[in-house]
């Protein structure tokens, strides 16, 4: 909002200095950080937030300014239109759902001329262009007071008769700018005839706008459903100075003021004759709503205590007639202050006026809680786990939720366990996935140019039924071109990581599925199901022409974080360990995790056991014995070899290879 300082001291006396000016307009929200020197005049550029209509007026700025120096406000003088001496009689059919109130007047013999220079400095410095008297009587009066006028070539309108009506749709309509448009539906127009002839609130009809032939006029000023005006105004992106009005609700109570101060200027610049009555038609008589202010919850809600006779002069100064009674402050609402509607915003203007700055600065207080809020996220196991798939090589990437059928009759998923979604964008987006492993697939296709690829992909999955639906957090991963070993080795890292031991990993059988039939299976501890693993089953990787062969696991987050444990640290045995390798016949049908589980059951001195070379059923163990309290002899540690041996020997029939 463009504002001359010359046009705001016509209404309101400024005492003080330009920049102090501005600081005190930004502090009560008439944010003012810049300004345009133009000649002798300051061009202020005011920022209008959407719930101030009152603020797109210079009397309405006045106003504010008025209160904030507390000096008076200087009105313009406004003389009652006279009685008529012409008649041009109209009719103007009107729903009130639409126009709520309307007031109207015709005036005969106007005479079209250059309007004055000094409205015509006062236009241009709001970036208007001057066109001739009777436009810019309109505009002038618009940024004066806020309401916005149409002015009518009364010979123009058929019968002088018009209707206020919504559009269907589609109809025809050119500007007085000469740019033709299709109107959208619930438009609000007036029809005159069968002529559309005024878009209300955007633009007025070429059909029916002034020209140099006009000689009499119908002028309007009207108030119009601000959010039907908005939805045409985006449709068509078609933004006017009168539209950013009505979309914020102008000034319900200024119709007739706005009316008598046109006709007087109207009048007196383009001569004329009052042809008509004034119509000033509304659905029901005009009530000022009332709002009470309670002391102490204004003292609650602003943390201070600020005196009563301030409160009241404050108010007062705003022109909300404050009556206290009994600890209660009773407002009277005017109708430009649409904005003000519940206490609390009458708590506002006292804390805006009284200088938010004059606040004691005070330091947040209260104790740290102690228990979880509902709903906590914490994102600490997210974040491990993620650094665990990147420690061990894993590149992570981030897929949509959303899949199709297609999608997962490729992965040999059960489509009956998807939730369908009711109104889905596409065909490519219709269901909530159960599997991660698919769009991780997808991915390894994408990247089909990398040999030695490792992704992995931690996020939601959906199970149903769609009334009792369950969002899962998974962590999924896919190594290409791997044996099972290796892969193996990813998976005992992230285990080992986490702390989980006695994991038990168990090869199972499945039917149609997107795993092997023969070379997968789940990985459990007791009684608690952790995930799946193992190759991708060959037709799903031909669905997805991966030629590689694929190894992958689906683990559940949730349960990962349960079973980690924490990290106990503890200080560093002093003694140094004895360090021995043992190579075992180890038969087809035992695991070598068990074979490890044993090694270790078998006494508290092994501290340490890995797998470091396998030859057909030979496996090579090296084991690590460690004593807090000693440095351990080669009896003590020969004496838990043989121990190690006859543990092995009972449950696996394993045997040490000489």
């Amino acid at each position: 909002m463009l504002v001359p300082l010359s046009w705001l001291k016509e209404y309101v006396n400024i005492k003080l200095p330009l920049k102090d000016l501005m600081w005190k307009m930004t502090e009560i929200g008439l944010t003012t950080e810049t300004y345009t020197k133009l000649g002798d005049d300051v061009i202020l550029d005011i920022e209008v937030t959407p719930n101030r209509a009152d603020w797109l007026s210079i009397v309405g700025i006045a106003r504010e300014l008025s209160a904030l120096q507390n000096t008076p406000m200087k009105f313009p003088v406004v003389s009652e239109i006279a009685s008529p001496k012409a008649n041009l009689p109209f009719k103007i059919n009107n729903d009130f759902k639409l126009c709520p109130r309307y007031s109207a007047i015709s005036i005969k013999g106007v005479v079209q001329a250059p309007s004055p220079k000094w409205m015509q400095d006062y236009l241009t410095k709001i970036s208007l262009r001057p066109i001739n008297n009777l436009v810019d009587v309109t505009n002038y009066v618009m940024f004066e007071f806020g309401n916005p006028i149409h002015v009518f070539d009364y010979d123009k309108l058929k019968n002088a008769e018009m209707t206020i009506m919504t559009t269907k749709g589609g109809e025809k309509f050119t500007s007085v700018d000469e740019i033709s448009y299709r109107l959208p539906k619930d438009a609000i127009i007036f029809k005159s005839g069968s002529e559309v002839v005024d878009l209300c609130g955007i633009k007025g009809g070429a059909n029916s706008g002034v020209s140099k032939s006009t000689k009499n006029i119908l002028i309007l000023v009207a108030i119009y459903d601000g959010k039907l005006i908005r939805r045409t105004s985006q449709k068509l992106d078609l933004l006017s100075d009168a539209s950013r009005i009505f979309e914020r609700r102008e000034d319900t109570g200024g119709t007739l003021l706005t009316l008598q101060r046109t006709v007087n200027l109207m009048t007196e610049l383009a001569g004329g004759n009052i042809a008509s009555e004034i119509a000033d038609v509304k659905k029901e008589k005009l009530k000022l709503s009332k709002l009470t202010l309670s002391l102490s919850n204004l003292e609650k809600v602003l943390g201070i205590k600020i005196e009563d006779k301030e409160v009241l002069a404050t108010l007062d100064r705003l022109n909300l007639s404050p009556i206290l009674k009994n600890n209660l402050i009773e407002c009277t609402i005017p109708t430009y202050r649409a904005d003000l509607k519940i206490e609390e915003d009458l708590i506002e203007e006292v804390a805006r006026l009284f200088g938010y700055n004059k606040f004691p600065k005070t330091l947040p207080y209260g104790a740290t809680p102690k228990d979880k809020i509902a709903y906590f996220f914490d994102p600490k196991p997210k974040l491990r786990l993620k650094e665990l798939m990147f420690g061990a090589g894993f590149i992570e990437i981030q897929t949509l939720s959303l899949t199709s059928e297609e999608f997962i009759n490729k992965s040999q998923l059960n489509l009956d366990l998807h939730i369908k979604i009711a109104n889905p964008v596409s065909k490519e987006y219709e269901y909530l996935r159960t599997s991660l492993i698919p769009s991780l697939l997808s991915a390894v296709k994408l990247n089909s140019d990398i040999k030695k690829l490792k992704l992995y992909e931690l996020n939601k999955v959906y199970f149903g039924p769609i009334d009792q639906s369950q969002e899962v957090y998974k962590l999924s991963g896919l190594e290409v071109n791997t044996s099972f070993r290796k892969f193996k080795a990813s998976l005992d890292l992230i285990f080992d990581r986490l702390k989980v031991k006695d994991y038990d990993i168990k090869i199972t059988t499945v039917t149609k599925s997107l795993w092997h039939p023969t070379k997968s299976g789940v990985i459990e501890k007791g009684d608690e199901f952790i995930g799946t693993f193992g190759e991708i089953h060959p037709k799903v990787l031909q669905n997805f022409k991966i030629k590689e062969k694929v190894w992958g696991f689906e683990l559940d987050e949730k349960t990962l974080e349960k079973l980690t444990k924490k990290i106990i640290y503890k200080a560093p045995n002093q003694h140094p360990p004895q360090i021995e390798d043992i190579t075992l016949i180890i038969p087809d049908w035992v695991k070598a995790s068990g074979v490890i589980a044993t090694i270790k059951k078998s006494d508290t001195h092994v501290s340490e056991i890995e797998l470091t070379d396998i030859y057909q059923k030979s496996h090579t163990f090296r084991i690590w014995y460690q004593d807090p309290k000693k440095t351990m002899s080669d009896n003590d540690v020969k004496i838990i070899h043989n121990k190690i041996l006859s543990n092995l020997n009972k449950k696996f029939e394993v045997n040490e290879k000489i």
